[in-house]
């Protein structure tokens, strides 16, 4: 399989749903003790939470895209991951509101826009962040070190760990 479509399509599945399932888990369970440590008032946990989830939702799409990019997980995983934070949010606003957890208020209409901004943002985060990724795989390829799997001596079939 070629580099460049080992960069678009992606050749390692299990690393990209990895890379995908995995941050969403991080992000949910970040949300979750974000709301726990909010309705316990224990304020050395809440003071964690507010920096830890804006660090998630806003600034860790980005480095992620571009590991997840320099892996070759593919475009689709690696754009995936800018909006793995909106929805997240948004399903444990749906799940609370429908539960019925005091605190939780689906009927906000400016959650909708929150959402939709933390998507937005995301993704931008994202694809800034998978365009570093790529760009450093072919910077490595350039220059001959790095190692693309032996694309080119086995007859573009990919490499052993390919899933």
């Amino acid at each position: 399989m070629s580099t460049t479509r080992a960069l678009l399509v992606g050749r390692r599945r299990g690393r990209a749903v990895g890379l995908v399932v995995g941050f969403a888990g991080v992000v949910a369970l970040a949300l979750v003790a974000a709301f726990v440590a909010e309705s316990a008032g224990a304020t050395a946990a809440a003071a964690l939470t507010d920096r830890l989830l804006p660090l998630l939702v806003f600034y860790a799409p980005g480095p992620l895209a571009a590991a997840g990019a320099y892996a070759r997980c593919g475009g689709p995983a690696c754009l995936t991951v800018g909006v793995v934070p909106a929805v997240v949010l948004g399903g444990f606003v749906l799940l609370g509101t429908v539960v019925g957890v005091p605190g939780v208020n689906g009927g906000n209409p400016a959650l909708g826009d929150v959402t939709v901004s933390f998507a937005a943002i995301g993704q931008t985060s994202a694809f800034v962040g998978y365009c570093a990724g790529v760009t450093a795989v072919l910077v490595v390829d350039v220059l001959g070190f790095g190692g693309d799997g032996g694309d080119e001596t086995d007859g573009g079939e990919g490499d052993a760990d390919e899933e």
